[in-house]
């Protein structure tokens, strides 16, 4: 169970860092400016070239660090979801409906033909095991 929830985890993660990185997009251009003739942009115009220079390095900088983190969580992301996909059992497949797929239980109860109350305790058993596994660490 800890895979997937790590891998809702790493979503987020990815998330994060896509918006950073439109954000970044938006400082550049406002330092830069959107059109085809350099530092026309309301930074350039407010504070002058000079520091729009070094924001604007500062910024590429930026975008480079975070499309890096990018792809090495998109490269996890892939890895994770081959490993999820090959998992087998009952507990397995509804704790990736529920965490994957955003399903509620009563919606995996009716895909999978089952009684609701059968997959709560499913879902409840999965969580107890995971519980126990980090309150008892094997060393």
């Amino acid at each position: 169970m800890e895979i997937i929830k790590n891998y809702v985890d790493l979503c987020r993660k990815i998330d994060i860092i896509e918006t950073q990185l439109l954000q970044v997009e938006i400082d550049l251009k406002y330092w830069f400016g959107r059109g085809e003739l350099p530092f026309t942009g309301t930074g350039a115009d407010d504070f002058g070239v000079i520091a729009s220079i070094g924001n604007i390095q500062d910024l590429h900088d930026k975008k480079h660090r975070l499309q890096k983190m990018l792809d090495f969580y998109l490269d996890i992301k892939k890895e994770t979801e081959d490993k999820i996909n090959r998992l087998e059992g009952l507990q397995y497949q509804v704790a990736r409906m529920k965490y994957l797929e955003n399903k509620t239980y009563k919606e995996i109860a009716k895909e999978l033909k089952m009684n609701y109350s059968y997959i709560r305790r499913v879902a409840s058993k999965s969580n107890n095991e995971v519980t126990i596994n980090l309150q008892n660490p094997i060393t």
